[in-house]
């Protein structure tokens, strides 16, 4: 057990030599910023970066990707915070309570409470990581596809919880994310479903669901509010707040002790990943609160539990990897090729062959934690550059962002389109009630419960057999009884919150038609496929859906019989405006493959502010500042991405 410690220690001055120190530094500081970016995810990052090791010294290269990898994880919550669009799908629970922490004036001690317990998290899944490898290793191999399956399950349990309002628009929310995991090729047959346009072929990615879901209604909401009311920021700097932010954190030793070891747990799981483990921490540290209802309207300690988790994830993710070449997320698969193109195979005997370079890179991580914390503090200094940004040129830059993050992934079109339509419904949706995060938990998980159950039904058919293979063994057992466990604490938690009383507005009765016709209908007539095992999943979920949506249309129907009075606030939705916004970003979209990104981009962001402007603003009121504004903000992109980073755009007559 120790020996994993003292093989660290005995590197540390090869860590502190000057090129090694030169690219912990630039990755990490790289890192938080290409975290902070909507859409460019830990994977991508550290994607973006593996081309640059291929002339380095291994142990360098090695170094830069997993400071990359670590301050990523982090730097998503900036987004999050901010502007309510998470940098990466690990921050998603992060904008539950950092958004509404923001608003209210408490921007610069909300990010400083990200970092603190970011570090904390991460030093804590580093130091499981670095004193029980081997035997951790060994735990993560029994993990098959059962075990994964039931892992899934106990995330989407929690689903009923992200939402705001109605539980069960919450749990139809999240049935609709798992139907979307379903849309393209089945995950075991190949067999394609849901293919309604041929942008779909693809199925829908992560990445572009999760910019859509968050970052569109985020821009409609900003220009539907611009111009009648002030969406600005409180910014409110204190003497001493990080002092007082870091006692304050240091005392939630249940929150952090909470997402640090749910966070290692699920980064020990090859294929998992940090967005399980932030939103089922968040969960967790919601079912052992005090005042569950306060989670969601700005706690701290939905924060502190969120990212705590998602860092403490890190390491434990890279232990299947060194040890069994078994990526224990997205972001270790390619680490793996980092690893590969310098001639070094993870596996048993790793240790043995580089076991310097290995501790080296483990010594590093550690290290990379702490300047994480240090730098995240002193760009948190300056979060009020962001809060001020005016509304036009915030939702300019998501969008042209949204953009680049989404096209960046499978340079792929079909995904920005994707991206946008999702986004459209999430805008529409949201009117009624419905919140994204139940949608995301639903996609990220559905997919990988699909994959694992059919795989599952493929190996107990040749042998134990259905009920014996996913109801025997011990960590199937355990997990179930997780399961149970959640469920219950749900349903009690549900009953106890009188905060959470069923909201059902009178529109409640249109969505319910609206979801179980279109259910029903999609599944009488859309899906249309041979193999047996490609329908389980998706028909399920519609009819679990349909399910639903006839227990919502159940209470509109008592609530009139009975009299209740039903909420009666109106679905305001300024059509101008989005209409405009519609038609002006449809065009920005033509002109990306004609003229190129960024030359379009510019011309998008240049005029934004002229056609959104508000009636008493002249045409030509401040225009050179405009024009500059557009300038610096292209002009970056163009110089980090293109220049520097070399990242694929959509490409056209010009840049």
């Amino acid at each position: 057990m120790l020996e994993g410690l003292t093989g660290v220690i005995g590197i540390i001055p090869d860590i502190f030599t000057f090129n090694n120190m030169l690219v912990l530094l630039t990755g990490v500081f790289g890192g938080i910023i290409l975290g902070a970016l909507p859409g460019v995810s830990p994977t991508l990052a550290v994607a973006l970066l593996v081309p640059f090791t291929f002339y380095m010294d291994p142990t360098t290269g090695l170094i830069l990707l997993g400071a990359v990898y670590a301050a990523s994880v982090a730097g998503g919550a900036i987004s999050a915070i901010l502007i309510n669009v998470p940098g990466a799908p690990a921050n998603i629970a992060t904008l539950l309570d950092g958004y509404p922490l923001a608003r209210s004036g408490k921007a610069q001690s909300t990010l400083y409470m990200c970092f603190i317990s970011s570090f904390i998290g991460g030093v804590f899944g580093m130091m499981i990581m670095i004193f029980l490898t081997l035997p951790l290793s060994e735990v993560a191999l029994k993990f098959q596809s059962t075990e994964i399956f039931w892992i899934s399950i106990l995330g989407l349990t929690v689903v009923a919880g992200l939402g705001s309002g109605s539980i069960i628009k919450s749990l139809i929310a999240g049935a609709f994310g798992v139907w979307l995991s379903t849309i393209g090729a089945n995950p075991t047959t190949g067999e394609f479903r849901f293919v309604f346009h041929e942008v779909l072929t693809g199925g829908i990615h992560i990445v572009p669901a999760l910019i859509g879901l968050f970052a569109i209604p985020q821009v409609f909401t900003l220009i539907e509010w611009y111009g009648t009311q002030r969406t600005i920021i409180k910014f409110q700097p204190e003497k001493g707040i990080f002092f007082r932010t870091f006692l304050r954190t240091l005392k939630m030793v249940r929150v952090l002790g909470i997402g640090s070891i749910v966070g290692t747990i699920i980064g020990l799981i090859p294929g998992v990943g940090g967005q399980v483990a932030g939103i089922v921490a968040y969960d967790q540290a919601k079912k052992f609160s005090r005042h569950p209802e306060k989670y969601g309207t700005g706690i701290p300690d939905g924060v502190v539990a969120a990212e705590s988790a998602n860092n403490a994830m890190v390491g434990p993710s890279l232990v299947p990897l060194l040890t069994l070449s078994i990526p224990g997320s997205p972001t270790a698969a390619v680490l793996l090729g980092g690893l590969l193109i310098h001639g070094i195979f993870p596996g048993p005997n790793l240790f043995l062959l580089h076991g310097h370079l290995v501790n080296t890179f483990i010594g590093s991580l550690l290290l990379a934690q702490l300047l994480m914390l240090v730098f995240g503090i002193i760009l948190s200094r300056y979060s009020y550059w962001v809060m001020r940004v005016p509304d036009l040129y915030m939702a300019a830059s998501i969008i042209v962002l949204a953009v680049f993050g989404t096209y960046s992934v499978n340079n792929s079109f079909n995904d920005v389109i994707i991206m946008f339509s999702v986004g459209i419904v999430m805008y529409i949706a949201s009117k009624f009630g419905f919140s994204p995060a139940p949608v995301v938990m639903g996609l990220i998980l559905g997919g990988i419960a699909e994959n694992s159950f059919l795989k599952g039904m493929l190996i107990a058919s040749a042998g134990e057999g259905f009920l014996k293979y996913f109801f025997t063994g011990w960590i199937n057992i355990t997990i179930i009884i997780l399961c149970v466990v959640s469920i219950l604490f749900g349903v009690m938690g549900t009953l106890k919150d009188k905060g959470r009383k069923k909201v059902i507005n009178r529109y409640d009765l249109i969505v319910a038609i609206l979801v179980i016709s279109g259910s029903l209908a999609i599944y009488k007539f859309a899906l249309k496929v041979k193999d047996p095992l490609s329908a389980i999943f998706p028909s399920a979920t519609l009819i679990i859906m349909a399910g639903l949506a006839s227990l919502l249309l159940v209470q509109v129907l008592v609530s009139m019989v009975s009299n209740k009075k039903l909420d009666a606030t109106g679905i305001d939705i300024p059509i101008s405006k989005v209409v405009l916004l519609f038609l002006y970003t449809v065009v920005y979209f033509y002109s990306l493959n004609r003229i190129g990104f960024y030359l379009s981009s510019f011309l998008f962001y240049a005029v934004f502010p002229f056609l959104f402007r508000r009636s008493k603003d002249t045409l030509l009121k401040d225009l050179s500042v405009k024009i500059v504004v557009s300038c610096i903000f292209m002009g970056i992109l163009y110089f980090l991405f293109n220049l520097i980073l070399k990242v694929q755009t959509p490409a056209g007559a010009f840049i």
